[in-house]
């Protein structure tokens, strides 16, 4: 119990760091209930782990630009006695970050979440053996989505729509399954609507394999080669853009250029780290707010990714979105009086 408290402790360092940039050394001890001399035991082990620097100024250990852009990267656990620990650090991992995996550079993700069967990461994410985010829905479901990804094979399958009670049938490519906020997904490309999709997996059902072409000739498997080989290619491109936007939300139709501004209390986490696609800092305002670009594919997308930052922004343009949000919140004002 005391070395799981222990590295609970660790992984709220590792955070405070790739988040801020820093680990106020008074909040640290007063939040843990921990002596000066534990506080500084933490510290020195975690340099040793990450193996960066940490300067003390100002009861704030910081840390360099250079060990910050690493540790954003991600890093390998070289150290023995870290990896004796590894499922502890794991599931502490999980239980901080179940509810908003985003914030992770993918990097990192990829160095802690355990292998699939094929020792490979793909690029399906996949938490196996961990009672925590087990995918939802039956193993003969998950066995086949896993194998369809893998092959990237036609596949159609059963969807239902809780909100409007739909259950309707789907035919697509199967591209990857992917991690967000709590709830898996397949990527795929429906062949209906002709463009990528995300479907939530706990509401797939009755999957069947769209069996591969038999090749009578050369000319057939010269063919699916090469279809294989564009789905390879489309595959990466959604896997980086995935990566870049952190997010599962996008749309074919042209990105929405989008300007906030946040107050002095949160512009730091900006300066130190980029939370949303094609993050730039426009402008520094006196007293240390300052005015962030963001693309963003809807309102639904800006939406979830502003939600944390209540009470911080205030969206400059779009003005429609600025006018959107306002709406929204107070029609979930009106739910929660009513």
């Amino acid at each position: 119990m005391a070395e799981n408290k222990k590295f609970v402790r660790l992984f709220e360092i590792y955070t405070s760091l790739i988040l801020d940039g820093f680990i106020d050394k008074n909040k640290l001890i007063d939040s843990n209930n921990m002596s000066i001399r534990t506080a500084q035991r933490d510290i020195e082990e975690i340099q040793r782990y990450l193996q960066i620097d940490l300067s003390l100024e100002n009861d704030r250990y910081t840390i360099k630009k250079e060990d910050l852009k690493k540790l954003k990267k991600g890093f390998n656990f070289d150290n023995d006695n870290l990896k004796k620990n590894i499922d502890i650090l794991f599931s502490v991992f999980m239980k901080k970050v179940s509810s908003n995996l985003s914030l992770i550079p993918y990097s990192t993700i990829s160095k802690l979440l355990p292998r699939n069967v094929d020792n490979e990461y793909y690029d399906v994410i996949v938490i196996a053996n961990n009672e925590i985010n087990n995918i939802t829905g039956s193993s003969e479901n998950i066995d086949k989505l896993l194998s369809c990804v893998k092959d990237l094979n036609d596949i159609s399958f059963n969807y239902y729509i809780q909100s409007s009670k739909i259950n309707y049938r789907v035919k697509a490519i199967a591209y990857l399954i992917y991690y967000f906020q709590g709830i898996w997904y397949l990527v795929a490309y429906d062949h209906k609507y002709k463009r990528i999709k995300t479907y939530s997996i706990s509401n797939i059902s009755d999957i069947e394999i769209i069996q591969k072409l038999k090749f009578n000739s050369n000319k057939d498997k010269e063919e699916y080669d090469k279809e294989h080989k564009n789905r390879l290619n489309s595959r990466d491109k959604l896997i980086k853009l995935i990566e870049k936007k952190r997010s599962i939300y996008w749309s074919d139709n042209d990105l929405i250029k989008t300007t906030v501004y946040f107050n002095a209390d949160v512009a730091h986490y900006f300066k130190n780290r980029d939370y949303g696609f094609n993050q730039k800092i426009k402008k520094e305002l006196e007293g240390g707010a300052i005015l962030v670009n963001f693309d963003f594919s809807s309102f639904t997308e800006l939406r979830i990714f502003l939600s944390p930052w209540l009470g911080s922004f205030k969206i400059i343009s779009p003005k429609y979105f600025n006018k959107e949000f306002i709406e929204h919140l107070n029609y979930s004002l009106s739910i929660m009086n009513d």
